[in-house]
């Protein structure tokens, strides 16, 4: 058995309390509870409960630049764990850190870090921060990343490539499901993160007949002239989103090329609930779809070629049902959380962490 300190952003049985209320689709973060099929114990850290600790942790934190508190209070775990996975690379910082620093027990125990945005983080940073990012990695033994065009940035600034892993990123393909009801929205876009590009989507769809809803933020559709034919949700719950893919004919997922695949969660669990995708064709986006076999790919800011694409899967519903079963297909078969994480063991092993 491969026993696993988990360090995430909430701990493991505050996640689990919000499984079973409904409000996260797995029962661990990311579905990393999947390496327990194949005979992994994880385990995790708690945060103080005492307001007075929070005050120094939030000062401390602060300074660092990363979380680090859950770090230092796994330390009685990571002696009993052959490995520390660390989702996401602010939690892996400390620990990191720690380990390149040769502090016990962090020095013995192999490092993994899941990371999603590290790469464009690297790329975009100044020299002076780049060098400090890769630094602070430096006590890493595995990094994994999300798109094979990640590997490069990482190389260029001093990560060996056997170090680095580019991971086939997966969702909870048990919770994003085909629904049994008609699919009456028209079209959905969904997404708050950095790389979402509604100015594009807006000024195709602006003039036409076409019916969008959108889900976001406020401040990601700031400065932006909302058309008469979009109708804004603001952000919603986790059951709500879900049913709104369940009923989405089309969800469109208009992005800018980022090193990672910015859009990748809400196309792949949309794909997952079997709606019909149309993507932004980026670099990173086609390591998950290809064009007219499991979803439609747009070149990046080409407002004449949304229009027409959204036209055209909007009075065809033999495609959309076509490319709708596709997509559900492939993140059955592959781009799902169970997948991403057995694949990940695999990796930890061949490579002697573990």
């Amino acid at each position: 058995m491969t026993n696993a300190l988990v360090l995430s952003e909430h701990p493991l049985d505050s996640w689990v309390r919000r499984y079973e209320a409904g409000d996260v689709p797995a029962r661990l973060p990311y579905g990393v509870d999947a390496l327990a099929e194949i005979g992994w114990s994880l385990s995790g850290s708690r945060r103080a409960a005492d307001p007075h600790w929070g005050r120094w942790r939030d000062l401390v934190e602060h300074r660092a630049g990363f979380p680090v508190e859950q770090t230092l209070r796994g330390v009685n775990e990571v002696r009993r764990s052959d490995v520390v996975l660390a989702l996401l690379e602010r939690q892996g910082a400390a620990a990191s850190t720690l380990r390149r620093a040769n502090v016990p027990p962090f020095r013995s125990t192999p490092l993994v870090v899941w990371s999603c945005w590290l790469a464009d983080d690297i790329r975009s940073a100044t020299p002076e921060h780049r060098r400090r990012i890769t630094r602070r990695f430096d006590g890493a033994d595995l990094i994994t990343h999300l798109s094979r065009h990640e590997t490069e940035i990482f190389t260029d600034v001093g990560i060996s490539e056997d170090r680095l892993f580019p991971v086939t990123y997966g969702v909870s393909h048990d919770y994003y499901t085909p629904g049994d009801s008609n699919r009456d929205i028209e079209l959905l876009a969904v997404g708050q993160d950095r790389g979402r590009d509604y100015r594009i989507l807006f000024d195709a769809v602006r003039g036409t007949n076409l019916r969008l809803d959108v889900v976001c933020k406020p401040e990601n559709l700031a400065d932006l002239d909302v058309p008469d034919n979009v109708r804004v949700h603001g952000v919603v719950p986790l059951p709500v989103y879900r049913r709104l893919l369940q009923r989405a004919q089309v969800v469109v997922v208009p992005t800018r090329d980022l090193a990672y695949p910015t859009g990748s969660s809400v196309a792949l669990e949309s794909a997952s609930s079997g709606a019909c995708v149309a993507v932004t064709g980026t670099r990173a986006m086609r390591d998950y779809f290809t064009d007219d076999e499991d979803a439609r790919l747009v070149n990046e800011g080409d407002v004449e070629g949304w229009r027409a694409v959204l036209t055209e899967l909007r009075d065809d519903p033999a495609q959309r049902a076509r490319l709708g079963a596709a997509a559900r297909a492939s993140v059955e078969a592959r781009f799902n959380a169970r997948h991403m994480w057995i694949e990940l063991a695999g990796a930890i092993r061949d490579r002697g962490l573990v």
